[in-house]
């Protein structure tokens, strides 16, 4: 199991490390349109 989790991370660090700045802005933008989104919910409040 730790063996995989190196790996996995190994991999992830050295695709990471290989984007270029507007690859980085593509993801800054991904991640804030997902944050906002859960921020936002799943239903009306009154459902609950």
């Amino acid at each position: 199991m730790s063996s995989t989790w190196n790996h996995v991370s190994n991999a992830a660090l050295r695709w990471a490390e290989s984007l270029n700045m507007s690859q980085w802005l593509l993801v800054l933008l991904v991640v804030v349109a997902v944050g906002a989104f859960c921020l936002k919910g799943f239903g009306s409040r009154s459902n609950y």
